[in-house]
């Protein structure tokens, strides 16, 4: 689909261009520079393509192929289009000359959509609102992980984090703070989980981070410091002081576990943590 949007990619489906290609790389198709050129085949014919004096770029004679066609190997036309060498008239040179553009002009194209694939492949894993992993990808990176055979003796931990009576903070100042806050909580966390650990964004108000070297212990003691630091960092919508809290959920990765208990491990903690922060903030 992306290459027919380009124009390109028929190439690889007609035989007859893919003998075209081959053709073009033989005789040379561009310059040293990347600049398209059109090649007459009585250059060829009589060696002048490759060992004609000339003018380089500069404008000097170039004596000896100096010029863009420098290096090139003669060819015979007869070997090049398979036909006897009394048929290669002005016309069939013309037309071997227009061919050799289009392809030129379509290896072009084919190289940019593959630019382009490559380049919506490497952002098909950053979630397009955070700037994080998207879900997909750190599900992936999180299933390798587990999947890792012998485990590492190194603990790993799975860390859940969301914003806190969010719903009730969107209906309070609106969709948009709403927005604000998880953008915001998104630079946050990659402040205090950088690299090697992995942050992803798995949508709605959900923050997962997976964690090297760390027990369930220390998972805690850094969501906690993590939550603090959030809380002495002042956050204003349209003039008013906004004040959200953060409720996580840590889980430490044992050996012969799936990605459906580890999720469901960390589900469990931060539904405990969220219970927790309910009735904290129970009406006296």
């Amino acid at each position: 689909m992306a290459s027919s949007s380009f124009g390109a990619g028929s190439e690889g489906r007609n035989p007859a261009a893919q003998q075209a290609v081959h053709a073009t790389q033989a005789y040379g198709r561009a310059t040293p520079g990347g600049r398209e050129e059109s090649y007459s085949l009585s250059d060829s014919l009589d060696g002048r393509d490759g060992n004609k004096g000339g003018s380089g770029s500069d404008g000097s004679s170039s004596g000896g192929g100096q010029g863009n066609n420098a290096g090139r190997t003669p060819m015979d036309p007869a070997n090049l289009l398979g036909i006897p060498s009394e048929q290669i008239t002005p016309a069939v040179e013309r037309a071997l000359s227009r061919l050799m553009t289009r392809v030129d002009t379509l290896v072009t194209q084919l190289e940019t959509v593959q630019k382009h694939q490559q380049e919506l492949a490497r952002r098909s894993s950053q979630d397009p609102f955070t700037g994080l992993l998207s879900r997909p990808s750190f599900m992936q990176i999180l299933e390798n992980e587990i999947s890792v055979s012998p485990p590492p003796v190194s603990p790993r931990c799975l860390l859940l984090c969301e914003i806190a009576d969010l719903e009730n903070l969107s209906k309070t100042y609106g969709q948009s703070c709403k927005d604000a806050m998880i953008a915001q909580l998104a630079e946050f966390l990659t402040v205090y989980i950088q690299p090697p650990h992995q942050l992803g964004y798995l949508g709605c108000n959900d923050f997962a981070a997976l964690l090297y070297n760390v027990d369930a212990a220390e998972g805690w003691r850094r969501s906690q410091a993590i939550g603090e630091q959030l809380q002495r960092a002042s956050y204003f919508w349209d003039g008013q002081l906004v004040d959200y809290r953060l409720v996580f959920g840590v889980y430490q990765i044992g050996p012969g576990e799936s990605v459906t208990t580890v999720m469901g491990g960390v589900d469990r903690e931060l539904r405990w943590s969220m219970a927790q922060f309910s009735g904290n903030h129970l009406p006296e």
